[in-house]
């Protein structure tokens, strides 16, 4: 039987990424807004990770040619269509569609968080490359840093590799993020319908759906070799990694915020 991945590859680290104080700090709505205007660039480059492995598994190419698993090939499908076409919240009537990020944006601007940033970074994207924009757009450190690691996981060239921070640096640890984030904020859905909606719609589909599937395919990927799968496991720690010190940042950032409110 070949060798595998599983999600224990990562247990330390999904560990002390569960336990981070980012979670309880969220207390308010200036705490959120401050949360949100961080976390945005995550939002936003999940995708890239998606779309790199989608034009891998189910290229857009004419003439169309069978690839790889036609299991692999749905779900590489569906993940885009659920994270770039997914169903809006919708107050009855026609039914509405959009991107998690557009829906990301538009909950930011619901609890009146900041939006300029992450919209000058992407506008940047359609005149001038992703490290040139990463390096001159105006974004925190945090969130530079962050965004600059999935880059750099892209970068390697090696599907095996982004599949890893696929599946076990988003997939596996982000229900339990948000299922935290859901039960300790102080901000309820009331005061921000949207940003919940986000984080229920993701719990929902990550755990059930897009953590069994991705893990599937970063095996696939793999394909039992121990030299891919050393490597592959490396990426995911980093990536969990990347995450906690982006919290770290996000929690920092809120405490700074927070006590010059206070003055």
């Amino acid at each position: 039987m070949s060798a595998s991945i599983t999600a224990e590859s990562i247990a330390p680290q999904r560990e002390a990424l569960n336990r981070h104080p980012i979670y309880a700090a969220i207390t308010d709505l200036d705490a959120l807004r401050c949360f949100m205007e961080h976390h945005v660039f995550s939002v936003w480059d999940f995708m890239s990770l998606v779309k790199y492995l989608q034009n891998l598994i189910a290229p857009p190419a004419c003439p169309w040619l069978p690839t790889r698993n036609t299991a692999l090939r749905r779900f590489v499908n569906e993940l885009v269509l659920e994270e770039e076409s997914d169903v809006a919240p919708n107050e009855g009537g026609t039914p509405r569609f959009t991107s998690h990020f557009e829906l990301y944006c538009a909950a930011m601007r619901e609890v009146g968080a900041c939006t300029g940033d992450v919209e000058a970074f992407v506008n940047r994207l359609y005149r001038e490359d992703v490290d040139k924009a990463l390096g001159q757009a105006p974004m925190s450190l945090p969130a530079r840093r962050f965004t600059r690691t999935t880059f750099d996981f892209i970068a390697s060239g090696k599907p095996h590799i982004v599949a890893a921070a696929l599946a076990l640096g988003r997939e596996h640890i982000v229900p339990d993020m948000f299922r935290a984030i859901l039960a300790r904020t102080g901000v309820d859905a009331a005061r921000a319908p949207s940003f919940h909606y986000y984080l229920d719609r993701h719990v929902h589909l990550d755990e059930e759906l897009h953590a069994p599937l991705s893990l599937q395919l970063l095996n696939e990927l793999c394909a039992g070799d121990p030299v891919k799968i050393a490597e592959a496991t490396a990426a995911a720690r980093a990536a969990v990694a990347a995450r906690i010190a982006f919290w770290d940042g996000v929690h920092a950032a809120i405490v700074v915020h927070r006590a010059a409110a206070a003055v």
